[in-house]
């Protein structure tokens, strides 16, 4: 279960952080642009999460 909520919640990161990007490069604002990269910086750490929950040997 965990799992699955891990890799929605990746996939969800990725299009917020698409969706913000390219909305900053069309207003030109770079406060939705910082938001953009706080995303792309969640969701490598969300990522690095779920490699490490997948290489966990003892996990449920």
């Amino acid at each position: 279960m965990k799992e699955l909520v891990l890799k929605f919640s990746f996939y969800l990161l990725i299009v917020l952080t698409l969706c913000a990007v390219t909305l900053s490069l069309f207003t030109h604002d770079m406060m939705i642009m910082g938001v953009g990269i706080l995303l792309a910086v969640a969701t490598l750490l969300l990522g690095l999460e779920k490699k490490q929950h997948r290489a966990d040997p003892f996990r449920n």
